[in-house]
């Protein structure tokens, strides 16, 4: 006797779950595990910093860097994380006088204590990211001395992990880091639609980057 289409899914349904469930567990987020993870991708670069003459920017880069975690439940871990680039500057003239152009790069170390909060199987999981630490930026400019700073920085993102096997695994990550720099970043004027106008200024620098790894867990 032949079967409905629609009663024939459903029956390959059943059979497709039951064989995910037969499959051995990989354990994934074993509470007290450790894994390590090595990481990279692009870091997308923001407005750094403004004054009345030069807008200046920070260009799209290559970012590498590592991850060390502590699985504290099924659901929660903690890491630490060094992530590092060099974006190349971008100066936009807004007077006459301002500066236009690449005029050098910026070496960025960020280094954070991440909490990862995850949903998931024993394959594969989703997860929030939300960090705090410092980044430590190091301009270089043609012809002019500076010096490295330590800023307050932070972030948050969304992730996935996929194992393929109980001590193999590989990762995704996007997110969106901001830095608290000390000098204006952007400025402007915003009005309303009753023609009242406001001035605004921040010293946030903020970008975003997406990352993928290769993590071994212990």
């Amino acid at each position: 006797m032949t079967g409905s289409p629609y009663t024939l899914r459903r029956i390959a349904l059943v059979g497709l779950f039951a064989t995910l469930a037969s499959l051995p567990a990989l354990g994934q987020n074993i509470p007290g595990s450790i894994e390590v993870t090595g990481v990279a991708g692009g870091y997308f670069g923001g407005k750094i910093y403004e004054s009345v003459r030069t807008q200046v920017d920070t260009d799209t880069a290559l970012e590498y860097g590592a991850r060390l975690g502590v699985n504290i439940t099924e659901g929660v871990g903690v890491e630490a994380s060094w992530t590092y680039s060099k974006p190349d500057l971008s100066a936009t003239r807004i007077l006459p006088e301002g500066l236009t152009g690449t005029i050098g790069s910026v070496k960025s170390n960020i280094y954070e204590l991440d909490g990862l909060f995850s949903l998931g199987t024993d394959f594969a999981s989703f997860y929030v990211v939300l960090g705090i630490g410092a980044t430590t930026l190091q301009p270089e400019l043609v012809g002019i001395v500076t010096s490295t700073n330590t800023y307050l920085s932070g972030s948050a993102g969304i992730g996935g992990k996929i194992w393929l096997g109980k001590n193999f695994g590989l990762r995704a990550e996007g997110r969106w880091r901001w830095v608290s720099t000390g000098h204006t970043t952007d400025a402007g004027v915003w009005c309303d639609a009753f023609g009242i106008c406001y001035g605004y200024s921040t010293s946030i620098y903020g970008h975003p980057d997406i990352t993928g790894g290769v993590t071994v867990r212990f």
